[in-house]
Parts: C-alpha cells; sequence; structure tokens
C-alpha cells in the first residue's frame, strides 16, 4: 500500500532531519521523493482542472501528472509519545543541584526553553529524535529532589534518560 506523507516544516533544519530519515528509510522500503509541485485538491471532479493543467505543460505531457486518491489516516493517535520519568534526591542545596542540572543537560544537548517557578522545561535534539523535558528541583526534609520527565518517540527517550540516570548518580 502506498502512503503519501506530507510535511510542514518550520526551518532548513527541519527540513535537513526529515531529508536524512527519507535517505534512511529508503534502504527499508521503497520511498520516492517527489519532484515538481505538489498540491492537495478538495473536490467532486478534478477533470476541468486536469484538462487545464495539461494544457499549461509542455509537451509529451504522457506521465507527467500523476493523481492519486488520498484519504487521511489517523496515524498520529496510534503513536503515542514515550514518557520516562526520572526521580533522584541529593543532599546538595537546591541552586548547587540545579546548576550542576543544567549543565548535565548541556551536555547532552538539551537547551532551556521556559520556566516557572521551580519547574524548567527544555528541548534536545538527538540523532535518534527531538525531547522535550519537564525538570523540576525542590527543597525537601530529606535534601533537594530532582523530578525530570522526559518525552519523546522512539529509543531517544530511553537512551536520554540512561544517558541522565548515569550523570546524575556520579554527579549527585
Amino acid at each position: 500500500m502506498t502512503h503519501l506523507f506530507v510535511v510542514v516544516y518550520d526551518s532548513d533544519a527541519e527540513r535537513k532531519r526529515v531529508e536524512y530519515l527519507i535517505d534512511k528509510w529508503s534502504n527499508r522500503a521503497r520511498v520516492s521523493k517527489l519532484k515538481g509541485i505538489s498540491f492537495m485538491v478538495e473536490a467532486p471532479d478534478v477533470s476541468k482542472l486536469m484538462e487545464e493543467l495539461l494544457s499549461k505543460l509542455d509537451p509529451p505531457t504522457e506521465g507527467k501528472v500523476r493523481v492519486y486518491r488520498v484519504e487521511p489516516e489517523d496515524i498520529g493517535s496510534k503513536v503515542s509519545p514515550k514518557v520516562v520519568e526520572i526521580r533522584h534526591t541529593s543532599s546538595e542545596e537546591p541552586a548547587i543541584v540545579a546548576k550542576l542540572l543544567r549543565y548535565v543537560l548541556s551536555k547532552f544537548g538539551a537547551y532551556y526553553v521556559s520556566g516557572e517557578g521551580s519547574v524548567s522545561r527544555y528541548r534536545a535534539y538527538t540523532k535518534k529524535g527531538r525531547l522535550e523535558m519537564t525538570v523540576s528541583v525542590e527543597e525537601e526534609d530529606n535534601g533537594t529532589a530532582v523530578n525530570i520527565s522526559i518525552e519523546g518517540y522512539g529509543s531517544a527517550v530511553e537512551d536520554m534518560a540512561k544517558k541522565l540516570r548515569r550523570e546524575l548518580s556520579l554527579l549527585l
């Protein structure tokens, strides 16, 4: 079965990541990048459009226009992001723990996106995929608690969780 993917990207970096993925998958499946212009038309009859379109092309026009019937497929509901929670406690002061945590996250390519109170949001782009992380550092009775929630798709989540657990156990 053939599937048409329409990917909207906002930056050249996103486009390059998609191009890389297409190249990677071309070894596993028959993937063909469309040449020319692609567009979707929602209309009961497109024969008049086809006639006018063919009149705009240089001869020979055979094979220059391919039309496919497309039905939306809700794959998004079948594929949900993976979430891994990490909790670690330390006897260090919250300010020291937060500073060390910023260092560890930057070491793995994560950058600060936003924050509110003791909760910060980070994003990372790895070779295995994009990750969203929510980090909180809070003082508790028995020390400082670090809570990290890692969300993303594929093996990138477990890979980052493994790296963070190792670093946190060594440094805190």
